[in-house]
């Protein structure tokens, strides 16, 4: 069961949020009445967060940058001064990996290094949960 007066105010940082994944989660951590700030990219044109969101009043603060860039992000942070950290910005698509191998592991593994490193100057307890997707693990069926 989910403790609603734990989340209740909590500050909570969320990369990817304009992503598919990141859109669920956005909406979810607004019904436990969370303070959100979104960081992801711009959402593509047909995209939920979009649907979900455009034009409408946003409850949330919403800032549109790349998570390769280290010191944007950084500063992001420190200005929200987060308590939690939820880790959503990938790019997911392997089809597109194939396409862009180098831009995948950029945004896969150096953005996520980046979030991580972004952290390690900030002075207050936070914690930080990375979410991946299934396609990293062996299908056995």
């Amino acid at each position: 069961m989910i403790d609603k007066n734990f989340w209740k105010d909590r500050k909570v940082f969320l990369t990817g949020h304009t992503g598919f994944k990141g859109s669920w989660m956005l909406i979810w951590l607004k019904e436990l009445g969370c303070d959100i700030c979104g960081y992801a990219l711009e959402p593509e044109k047909n995209s939920l967060f979009n649907y979900l969101f455009d034009n409408k009043q946003k409850e949330f603060r919403n800032i549109y940058g790349d998570i390769n860039n280290k010191e944007y992000l950084q500063d992001k942070i420190l200005e929200f001064n987060p308590e939690i950290v939820f880790h959503f910005a990938a790019q997911p698509l392997v089809l597109e990996s194939y396409l862009s191998p180098l831009k995948t592991w950029q945004t896969n593994l150096i953005g996520s290094l980046n979030l991580l490193e972004s952290l390690k100057s900030y002075d207050q307890k936070c914690s930080i949960i990375i979410i991946t997707t299934d396609k990293v693990y062996k299908n056995k069926e």
